[in-house]
């Protein structure tokens, strides 16, 4: 109990004063309380300086002491930047506090093969169509699919998944249509704010989604959010076996992103996604969702019989062309960018699209990456944290950002089942070689670079030099993403193999991760240090990182993000 408890208290009544509602509400003095303790109020939107506001309330709301400000002149300085930074129109700030949705898995009364793809498919479409809206954000199918079961408990869900709004449904094979039932109910208190039972046949999907999303819409009773969603309504199939073609692939490709240990679902969502397009070649998602599974393919299971890098680009430049303000496709070409040595036009790409779309939660998971490639780690983590106000459920790379900062123990402990490679490494960073080489057991087998990354630090953590040796050089040529080759670079100097090391970590930075910050501070690089190439190249990356700062900063990056140290 200190001062940190005194500026909780202070971003509470900030948050009060703006929207004129608590930040924290119950029916009853237990309930009030549970919220303060676990439950967040919903980000708050209207215009960039809004949004840099809500930063500084959210902060200051965290609910771990040492993630809130230490002192009441720190945030009054934070407050103070936002005031300097915003621009003097004479008009008043609107500010909205974000309506936050789950659309769950629909029920299948009666298991049918031919439709049961859409017990998932139908709601991600839903959810995707109402992920364009700043005045909703939607939770991810993935999320979403955690609440499959019978009787869905709202209480749980309002909770765990830190929504208001939830849709339910089911969905029955009736001859040749469907019948499908949909209820959207407030969480946690279940009152009914819509409801609707139709029959359709396959060929009226789109129209349903289309009609369930303006539903949804006008029963949430937001002019703004009707005007959102007339503006965004480009994107329409041409057919409804495109549109089939297109939700079969967004499940293969879910099933595919669970794991990276098995390349048969991507391949297969692979062959829907390109039916569709060759069905509807206007249709932007679906190129968007292509050149998505060709980057994966090329980057997980690399192959000498297909090199889909370029037909990557090609589909997410097509999918922008024929939809420009399409996030996904924004963000799933950012991936790209930043693993073909263009991290800095990425952040700024995004960046601009970010300034209009403050409540984009998917642009900001884009700049979490981007940011950090090009070594502008506190942006990144201000990145993460912005996604994370609008949904702490929507996976970023943070973590990789908090290890380039040097929080190994942050890493293992927000890491442990997303990315057990980085656990273990972690681990090994804290001098917990028993704990490493746990965290890399039990782990599906697999033919993937996944696998053979997790293998390599095991073989590092047990100190089998030359098996750990072989697996790198195994990985390594073929391996497009420099930020993974940075990990292979750093284990190679671990393991003494000092010439082996800086020849790789020329491929690094050459290739487009120059995290400088990141470089200069870690401990297994020591070895590299005296090196005449090693420090050429860290001068590059330097060099690299200084240009990609004054381009962040040009392009607005610091009103989006807030300040970016040099």
């Amino acid at each position: 109990m200190d001062t940190r408890a005194d500026l909780f208290a202070v971003g509470a009544l900030l948050y009060e004063m703006l929207t004129g509602k608590p930040a924290f509400t119950g029916d009853s003095l237990a309930a009030v309380v549970h919220a303060v303790t676990h439950d967040r109020p919903p980000a708050l939107t209207g215009s960039a300086a809004i949004a840099a506001v809500d930063r500084v309330i959210h902060r200051a709301l965290a609910k771990r002491p040492d993630d809130r400000y230490a002192t009441a002149d720190v945030m009054s300085q934070d407050l103070r930047n936002v005031l300097a930074r915003s621009p003097e129109s004479g008009e008043t700030p609107q500010v909205r506090s974000i309506t936050r949705l789950i659309v769950l898995p629909l029920r299948v009364l009666r298991p049918d093969a031919e439709t049961d793809f859409l017990a998932f498919s139908l709601p991600d479409a839903i959810a995707s169509s109402l992920s364009a809206l700043d005045s909703l954000v939607v939770r991810s199918s993935l999320v979403a699919a955690k609440f499959s079961e019978e009787a869905p408990d709202l209480e749980q869900i309002a909770t765990q998944a830190d929504v208001d709004i939830v849709l339910v449904g089911s969905l029955l094979r009736a001859g040749q249509g469907l019948r499908v039932t949909l209820q959207l109910l407030e969480a946690p208190g279940g009152t009914v704010l819509w409801s609707h039972q139709t029959q359709v046949s396959m060929g009226d999907l789109f129209q349903l989604q289309d009609e369930v999303s303006q539903s949804i819409v006008e029963a949430l009773a937001s002019p703004l959010m009707r005007q959102e969603l007339a503006e965004t309504r480009r994107d329409t199939p041409a057919t409804a076996q495109a549109y089939e073609y297109y939700l079969r692939g967004n499940q293969l490709c879910a099933k595919g992103g669970q794991t990276h240990t098995d390349a048969s679902e991507w391949q297969l969502a692979e062959d829907f996604y390109q039916r569709c397009v060759e069905e509807d070649p206007g249709f932007a998602p679906a190129w968007a969702q292509l050149g998505h599974v060709y980057r994966l393919t090329e980057k997980y299971f690399p192959s000498d019989s297909h090199h889909h890098l370029a037909e990557a680009e090609a589909a997410l430049q097509r999918a922008l062309g024929l939809n420009p303000d399409l996030s996904m496709a924004h963000k799933l070409y950012a991936f790209l960018d930043v693993e073909q040595g263009r991290a800095s036009d990425a952040a700024v790409r995004l960046v601009e699209q970010a300034r209009g779309r403050p409540a984009d939660p998917e642009l900001f998971a884009g700049l979490v990456h981007a940011c950090r490639y090009c070594g502008l780690l506190a942006a990144s983590v201000a990145a993460h944290d912005h996604v994370w106000r609008l949904d702490a459920k929507m996976p970023t790379s943070v973590i990789h950002s908090y290890w380039q900062q040097g929080d190994y123990a942050r890493v293992a402990e927000t890491a442990f089942r997303q990315n057990p490679t980085l656990v273990a490494m972690a681990w090994m960073m804290l001098g917990r070689v028993g704990d490493a080489i746990e965290a890399t057991e039990g782990l599906p087998a697999s033919t993937g670079v996944q696998r053979k990354f997790v293998t390599a630090v095991s073989a590092t953590a047990h100190g089998r030099r030359d098996e750990a040796r072989a697996l790198i050089d195994g990985i390594a040529p073929k391996f497009k993403d420099p930020e993974g080759l940075y990990y292979l670079t750093r284990m190679l100097a671990r393991l003494g193999e000092v010439e082996r090391a800086v020849a790789l970590f020329e491929r690094v930075v050459n290739e487009g991760f120059y995290c400088y910050p990141g470089f200069a501070s870690d401990p297994w690089l020591d070895g590299l240090r005296a090196q005449a190439e090693f420090k050429r190249l860290l001068a590059h990356a330097q060099s690299r990182h200084k240009e990609a700062v004054a381009a962040f900063r040009e392009a607005g990056g610091e009103d989006v993000l807030g300040p970016t140290p040099s």
